[in-house]
C-alpha cells in the first residue's frame, strides 16, 4: 500500500496523512455545510470512507484546509472525495500541485485506469478544481447528492493522459 509521509508545497503549508482528528479541526462553509444538515452523523460517514493510506489532509500555516482521499469501486476504479474547508483558496496553486502529485503517485502506485468525482454543478470553485487535477466532465447527474443537487460525473482516466 502506498503511504506518502508528507508532500510539502511551501514551508507553511503540506499534505499529510489524514488522522480522523483533522475532521474536529476543519472549518467547513459553503456547500459542505449543506451535508452536515443533510447527512446524519457526517463526521463518521467521513471517517469511515477514510481509507488509511489513501487519505490525506492539507494544512496551511498550521490550519486544515482540505481533506480528501480515494475508495476503490472495483479494481482499477475509483472515486476521489473532497472535504475543502475555509483558508483552502489562499493557496490554490500549490493545493493543486500537491494534490496532483499524490494523484499522480496513486493511479501509478494502483494502476488506477478510471479515477471519478462526483461536483456539484453549482460549485464553480471545486469544478475549477477537478479540471485542474485533470477530471473530464463526462455526464450531469440529476438529483443526485445527499441535498438532491445537480453533479457533474467527471473522470480522469489513465490512458488519456498516457497518450
Amino acid at each position: 500500500m502506498l503511504q506518502l509521509a508528507t508532500v510539502t508545497m511551501r514551508t507553511d503549508a503540506q499534505i499529510i496523512p489524514y488522522h480522523p482528528n483533522h475532521y474536529y479541526s476543519i472549518e467547513l462553509k459553503g456547500y459542505e455545510l449543506d451535508y452536515i444538515r443533510t447527512i446524519p452523523n457526517y463526521d463518521q460517514y467521513i471517517n469511515e470512507n477514510a481509507t488509511p493510506g489513501l487519505t490525506w489532509t492539507v494544512i496551511i500555516r498550521g490550519k486544515v484546509v482540505a481533506i480528501f482521499g480515494l475508495r476503490f469501486q472495483w479494481d482499477r476504479v475509483a472515486e476521489l472525495w473532497m472535504l475543502p474547508g475555509v483558508g483552502i483558496e489562499n493557496d490554490p496553486i500549490s493545493v493543486t500541485r500537491g494534490a496532483r502529485k499524490i494523484l499522480d503517485n496513486v493511479i501509478e502506485e494502483y494502476d488506477i485506469m478510471r479515477l471519478q468525482i462526483a461536483v456539484r454543478v453549482q460549485n464553480v470553485t471545486a469544478y475549477k478544481f477537478a479540471k485542474a487535477l485533470y477530471f473530464e466532465k463526462e455526464a450531469v447527474m440529476r438529483c443526485y447528492g445527499p441535498e438532491l443537487a445537480d453533479y457533474y460525473l467527471m473522470s480522469r482516466l489513465q490512458y488519456v493522459r498516457d497518450i
